[in-house]
């Protein structure tokens, strides 16, 4: 929303206007710092009344990386990085699963062969019920 957006950079302005009066500090101008912090506390309630409520996730570890003073595309790359390593680490383990079965039924077939022969014939009449249900 316009408004809001306004609202913020304003909210900006003077939190900045509030930073140089700080660091230039001279004792006789601390009624110039009050009246900016009173600007600055009045533009955050504007920022609340033009915004509403906004319901806003953030992951913790993003908002210790931006008190750090980390840039949060990096957070953005790291979270991106890590979820590619473990898309690895499943696609890994659903690998070993595939050939782990792949053994079983070829252990299975040495070990019983009337039961696999008789599992095999009930599996494919399943799967063709299956696609014909499928079809329909």
């Amino acid at each position: 929303n316009g408004d809001g957006e306004g609202a913020v950079r304003e909210a900006l302005k003077k939190i900045h206007d509030v930073e140089k009066s700080v660091k230039d500090f001279e004792e006789h101008e601390s009624d110039l710092l009050a009246q900016r912090i009173n600007a600055f506390v009045s533009s955050l309630e504007d920022v609340r009344k033009t915004l509403g409520v906004v319901e806003a996730k953030f992951p913790v570890e993003l908002l210790r990386r931006l008190d750090t003073g980390i840039n949060p595309d990096k957070f953005v790359v790291d979270a991106f990085h890590t979820c590619v390593v473990e898309n690895q680490k499943v696609k890994g383990k659903a690998t070993n699963l595939e050939k782990f079965h792949a053994a079983l039924v070829e252990q299975a077939a040495l070990a019983f062969p009337e039961d696999f022969k008789k599992w095999r014939s009930e599996r494919a009449s399943d799967e063709t019920g299956q696609d014909e249900q499928a079809k329909q």
